[in-house]
């Protein structure tokens, strides 16, 4: 535990770093630019790749420059791309994703299986199944229970090919990392 506090405590470091500051405001740019092809298949479900630039930025950032970003990047994306009545509690599911990728992914030369299955079942359970469900019953009145059970299905079938695009995600980041001498 002392380790991911001292990590911590370096890696708050990281935000008066211009050269950390530029790298994820463009991992920043690239999740607006995904988030605008997301799939809104109802009011309470939204299929979207977009949190793979965040796992991303994660990787070589960390969790406190990307916390930070996450809570801006609600309100980005949702400016560019509103649906339905803005909820700022969702920037809380966001700083708490960012939270997830980067205590998990930063600071690992090579990312595990295990660590990636473990960041999607903590995504799934704490942000979408539990935050999420109940942002959108303050949104829209409707009964938590009912839209963890309707979100569950979509998470359960979407998991595998998350899991999937996460691992090649990292993969690819660890393959281009000692290229673009990030410490």
């Amino acid at each position: 535990m002392k380790e991911y506090f001292a990590m911590l405590k370096e890696n708050m470091k990281a935000l008066t770093n211009v050269r950390v500051l530029v790298g994820v405001s463009l991992f920043c740019a690239l999740n607006v630019v995904l988030n605008l092809y997301s799939i809104q298949l109802t009011s309470t479900i939204k299929i979207s790749f977009a949190s793979l630039t965040v796992a991303a930025s994660c990787y070589f950032y960390g969790p406190c420059p990307n916390v930070v970003a996450a809570f801006v990047l609600d309100v980005v994306n949702y400016v560019m791309k509103p649906t339905g009545p803005y909820q700022p509690w969702f920037a809380v599911s966001a700083m708490v994703v960012a939270l997830i990728y980067g205590l998990l992914f930063y600071k690992q030369e090579k990312v595990s299986f295990t660590r990636i299955v473990i960041a999607r079942i903590l995504y799934m359970v704490v942000v979408n199944l539990m935050l999420n469900s109940l942002w959108l019953s303050m949104m829209y009145g409707d009964s938590w229970f009912a839209l963890v059970g309707a979100r569950l299905f979509k998470n359960i079938a979407e998991f595998p090919f998350q899991v999937a695009l996460l691992y090649a995600c990292l993969r690819v980041c660890e393959r281009i990392k000692p290229r673009l001498h990030i410490h």
